[in-house]
């Protein structure tokens, strides 16, 4: 019945990374075109409602073309560009599959958005597999264990899955999301700054005050990448923390002695950190409010205010759940003996 589930959850999800990869001109290239023209379409293959091309109805055509260079001649589009009947149509050529000339809104968050259902479709379909392959009873499965650091202080999932989540995981759990939250707010910061025709050569955005509100304007795609990167790893240490966690739990201070955990230091300086995060996100808000007219849209605002958005949450996370590994290991210590001593 599992593997039934992953299977139709892996059938949707290639169905919906058929219709973004559609829908959000992935397959037409960069914002800069090369050259530019005007299509007319001469036929077309119809395909949907469902099928290779996602969800929907779309159109595969042919088109007379007319450079803006004076050369001419017959182009296919891919679905999702040009329709039946449609004359004159602006049109670009980037070096790969040609497109219509409209928007270039989808150039960071298309690519993206297939990028993750990719991943989760691909993560499905492992699952699928997975459950269908036929398992030996785990009582005559080879112990394939190494030897590890903390082999002498063994957990079981269950054992981690009941441990105390303290303040310090939390922390590292909420960093994670803040990197995800990092790429989703440079992917919709994207949307104003490419919502306009491409041309031949460099890109104009419509809202060229965006650069200036920010304040770093790394090339496009770097800072959700690194948002991704961040949260790979704060979650892995997370998965780490809250493992020791379990271990406090069951071995006491055994365990924690072991780890010489060094003294919790006085706080003199843990407050400058903090202190400058927050002196960036207020030099954010000052960037972006200078840089962005007075009748600037809300989406365009909240574009502006990726930087402050982001500076601001982190110093939340780090204020809300300051604790040191001492401090941790003393709550999760007396919170484990509490029950006997009573």
């Amino acid at each position: 019945m599992r593997a039934l589930a992953f299977g139709l959850a892996t059938v949707i999800g290639l169905l919906l990374l058929a219709t973004v990869v559609r829908a959000t001109d992935v397959l037409v290239g960069p914002p800069e075109a090369d050259r530019t023209g005007t299509a007319t379409v001469t036929d077309c293959t119809t395909y949907g409602p469902v099928g290779r091309w996602g969800v929907g109805t779309s159109h595969e055509c042919r088109a007379d073309v007319r450079w803006d260079d004076g050369v001419t001649g017959t182009v296919t589009f891919p679905p999702g560009q040009l329709a039946p009947g449609e004359r004159d149509v602006a049109v670009f050529d980037s070096g790969r599959s040609p497109g219509a000339n409209d928007s270039a809104r989808w150039t960071l968050a298309g690519p993206v958005l297939s990028i993750a259902l990719g991943l989760l479709t691909v993560w499905f379909a492992a699952a699928t597999i997975g459950l269908l392959i036929p398992r030996r009873p785990r009582d005559q499965r080879p112990d394939r264990r190494r030897d590890k650091p903390d082999e002498r202080w063994p957990v079981t999932k269950a054992e981690v899955a009941r441990a105390p989540v303290p303040r310090r995981v939390r922390r590292l759990r909420l960093i994670a999301w803040l990197g995800l939250g990092a790429g989703a707010l440079e992917v919709l910061a994207s949307l104003p700054l490419f919502d306009a025709p491409r041309r031949v050569g460099p890109f104009v955005s419509p809202w060229p005050e965006l650069e200036s509100a920010w304040l770093v304007d790394p090339p496009s795609g770097v800072i959700t990448g690194f948002g991704a990167l961040v949260a790979v790893i704060a979650g892995l240490v997370a998965s780490s923390v809250h493992t020791d966690v379990a271990r406090i739990v069951r071995y006491g201070q055994p365990y924690v002695d072991s780890r010489r955990v060094r003294p919790a230091s006085a706080g003199r300086w843990s407050w400058v950190p903090v202190a400058v995060l927050a002196a960036l996100g207020v030099l954010a808000v000052v960037s972006a409010v200078g840089a962005l007219p007075a009748d600037a849209p809300a989406a365009v605002a909240l574009a502006a205010g990726r930087d402050a958005i982001l500076l601001f949450s982190l110093v939340a996370v780090v204020l809300a759940t300051r604790q040191s590994a001492r401090e941790m290991a003393t709550e999760v210590l007396r919170n484990s003996w509490e029950p006997e001593i009573r």
